[in-house]
């Protein structure tokens, strides 16, 4: 198994790794990096030993692009060219498929063994209300087809490591729709990247990480009893909490208007999103026993961080938690 921690390559982020001795620090009891590139990174910083995963663009609204709903797209965002705006290039499905072909890139460039795709799709106001208007199946057909065509043809390459979120698409709900998704994409080396935090959101009734951790092994438990061997589908784990059930549901009962332009809506979108997935070190007692249940062959700490101190500070909880040994029970 190895253990990697989540790192983009915006600007000042990825910077401690031009200093070695800085670069060791961080490093320290991981085997690399699951690295998102949102900036071209300069050449040379990224190291292609350090990269074991990469992360792909995470697009939260995608849906009528891809289907080509022009009707739906003036209703997010207001105009056509604020639409365009988002999404970097015109209204068709080729400049969606060319953000991840960027990520392919970037993948083969720096070998990265595993990519890692979220199965999901949120427009700005169900964000707040998690009022959806596509289902699961809706969403996780669509990325299956998306995922095929950026596919088609390989056979062999890095893993195809799939994302739940709490959305609709592949949130682990439904062991159906988890079996379903993994057998619609054509790609025979893929899997599923169980994020814990995300999976924690599915649940609004969870309030401690405890309840997490439970939450967490009734889903597995449901998959199994399903004939859903979600333990073996997931290669990887995303190993993070996220405890925000109650304000998930203050949020649905009383959301906030949003006016303005497209910017501005999705930038309290993100504000709000923080909040909602928490991405803090999983520190709860049993998560050494969670993750040697799944048995995958990675795990990264994938937290939200203010800096290199905040970031080694929050990773070392996160590893003395895979490390800790049981507590004893007071049985023979």
């Amino acid at each position: 198994m190895k253990i990697t921690f989540n790192l983009t390559t915006c600007e000042d982020e990825a910077d401690f790794l031009a200093d070695e001795t800085e670069k060791r620090r961080q490093l320290e009891g991981y085997d690399g990096l699951e690295l998102q590139v949102l900036d071209d990174p300069p050449e040379g910083l990224i190291d292609p030993d350090l990269v074991v995963g990469l992360h792909m663009a995470c697009v939260p609204c995608w849906y009528d692009l891809w289907t080509e709903n022009e009707a739906g797209l003036l209703e997010e965002f207001g105009t056509l060219e604020d639409a365009e705006k988002y999404y970097g290039g015109p209204l068709c499905r080729k400049t969606l498929l060319d953000k991840f072909r960027r990520d392919l890139f970037y993948a083969e460039k720096f070998g990265a063994e595993y990519l890692v795709f979220h199965i999901a799709e949120s427009r700005v106001l169900e964000s707040f209300t998690e009022d959806y208007r596509r289902t699961d199946e809706e969403i996780c057909r669509a990325c299956a087809d998306m995922l095929n065509i950026l596919f088609e043809g390989r056979t062999d390459g890095p893993l195809l490591l799939l994302e739940n979120l709490w959305q609709p698409g592949m949130n682990l709900r439904r062991p159906a729709i988890t079996r379903d998704m993994l057998a619609s994409v054509r790609y025979p080396r893929k899997g599923i990247m169980l994020d814990t935090g995300h999976l924690m959101n599915a649940n609004t009734a969870v309030r401690t990480q405890a309840e997490g951790l439970a939450w967490i092994h009734a889903v597995l438990n449901a998959h199994e009893k399903a004939g859903v061997d979600l333990q073996r589908a997931a290669r990887g784990i995303h190993l993070n909490a996220s405890v925000s059930g109650e304000y998930a549901r203050r949020m649905q009962k009383d959301p906030p208007i949003l006016t303005g332009p497209y910017s501005e809506r999705t930038a309290k979108m993100f504000w709000h999103v923080f909040e909602r997935d928490q991405h803090r070190p999983f520190t709860a007692p049993g998560v050494k026993q969670l993750v040697s249940r799944i048995a995958p062959d990675y795990v990264t700490t994938e937290l939200i961080t203010t800096g290199p101190d905040d970031r080694r500070a929050k990773n070392d909880q996160a590893l003395a938690a895979l490390r800790a040994e049981p507590a004893f029970s007071g049985k023979a």
